[in-house]
C-alpha cells in the first residue's frame, strides 16, 4: 500500500473544492481491495485506483495469465516492410543515400498504446527508472511519458520484463514501421520523391520542409493516450506529437557501383525514433527539442511503448 501511495504523489493532485466521496476499490475477482475516504480528493483516488489495478496486472502475469488490466497488445502479422536506411553512407567518397531495403518480419505482438506516466512511475518508485518530468492534470495517469532518454525506456522493459515473467523491448525501426501502417509519411523520408541520384544535401532539405509541413499539423501539447485516434491496424497515437523510441542504430556504409551496400559497424550511440518523421537522436537526450537531435527535425516529445517476445 506504501509504493502505491508513493506512485500517486508522483503526480500532483488537481484536486476540485468540494470533490468529497467515497471509492471501493475492487479487484478484477470482485473483491473489495480497499476504501478510499471521503474528501481523498478525485485527482489522487483516480490514481490511486489506477495503481492498484496496474500492479494486480503485474501479480496476474507473473502467475502466465493475460492481464484484464494489462497493456492492450496488437498483434502484427508477418509480412515486408520496404525502407530506406537512415544513417551516413559515402559512394566514390561522396555523401550518398542508401539504397531501399527490403526486410521480412516475423509476426510481432507490440502495445496498443504508449507506456503511460503512471506505468513509468511504479518504475521509478521500484528505484529502477530515473523520475522524468510529468503533465499536471487531472488525467495525468493517462498521458503518456515523455521526456525519456532511449537509455530509459530500455531500462523500464528490462524491469518490466522481470515483473512480468515475460520479455518486453523497443520495436526494430522495421516492425515500427510495419505497426504504423497508413500513418506511416514515406514521402517526408524519401524527400518527397526526389531523385536518388541528386546530391543528398538537396534530400536533406526537402526532408526538413516536409517534416516541418507535418509538424505544423500536429498538437505540440500532450494529450492523454488515444487522443490522436488509431491507424488501420487498431493501434493508438502512432505518428501523433510522441515521437517512440526503437531499438534501431545509425546506420554507416558504402554504396558500391551496382547499387548494393558494404555496412560498417552501425553507430549506437544514435537511436531512431520513428513519429511523423523519422529522427536520429542520441541515445541519452530526452527531450530534443533543446538539443541532442543528430539529423533532421527534432521531435516534440519522446516516448515509447513495447514489443512482447514472448
Amino acid at each position: 500500500m506504501t509504493r502505491l501511495m508513493k506512485a500517486g504523489r508522483r503526480f500532483r493532485d488537481q484536486e476540485k473544492k468540494g470533490d468529497h466521496f467515497e471509492v471501493v476499490l475492487r479487484s478484477t475477482g470482485g473483491c473489495v481491495m480497499g476504501i478510499l475516504p471521503g474528501g481523498y480528493g478525485l485527482g489522487k483516488a483516480a490514481l490511486f485506483a489506477a495503481g492498484i489495478l496496474f500492479l494486480g496486472s503485474l501479480s496476474m502475469l507473473r502467475e502466465g495469465a493475460e492481464p484484464r488490466n494489462g497493456p492492450v497488445l496488437i498483434t502484427v502479422s508477418a509480412g515486408e516492410v520496404i525502407l530506406r536506411p537512415m544513417g551516413n553512407f559515402s559512394k566514390e567518397g561522396k555523401a550518398a543515400d542508401a539504397p531501399v531495403s527490403r526486410a521480412q518480419l516475423a509476426s510481432f505482438k507490440m502495445m496498443k498504446y504508449q507506456v503511460t506516466q503512471l506505468q513509468y512511475s511504479l518504475c521509478v518508485d521500484a528505484g529502477v527508472c530515473v523520475p522524468a518530468p510529468t503533465v499536471q492534470a487531472a488525467d495525468s495517469a493517462q498521458h503518456p511519458q515523455t521526456n525519456v532518454s532511449w537509455r530509459d525506456a530500455t531500462r523500464y522493459a528490462a524491469w518490466y520484463s522481470e515483473q512480468t515473467g515475460q520479455s518486453w523491448r523497443l520495436p526494430s525501426v522495421e516492425e515500427w514501421h510495419r505497426a504504423a501502417a497508413e500513418r506511416y509519411n514515406a514521402q517526408i523520408d524519401d524527400a518527397g520523391g526526389i531523385e536518388v541520384d541528386l546530391d543528398p544535401g538537396a534530400r536533406m532539405l526537402a526532408q526538413y520542409a516536409d517534416g516541418n509541413a507535418a509538424r505544423g499539423k500536429a498538437l505540440s501539447g500532450l494529450r492523454p493516450i488515444g487522443a490522436f485516434g488509431e491507424n488501420a491496424l487498431g493501434f493508438a497515437d502512432m505518428a501523433g506529437n510522441v515521437w517512440e523510441w526503437t531499438d534501431g542504430c545509425f546506420a554507416n556504409g558504402v554504396v558500391r557501383e551496382d547499387g548494393s551496400v558494404e555496412r560498417s559497424a552501425d553507430y549506437c550511440g544514435v537511436r531512431i525514433a520513428a513519429g511523423a518523421h523519422r529522427a536520429a537522436v542520441i541515445n541519452f537526450v530526452r527531450d530534443a527539442s533543446v538539443g541532442g537531435c543528430a539529423v533532421g527535425l527534432p521531435p516534440d516529445h519522446l516516448g515509447f511503448r513495447l514489443v512482447r517476445s514472448r
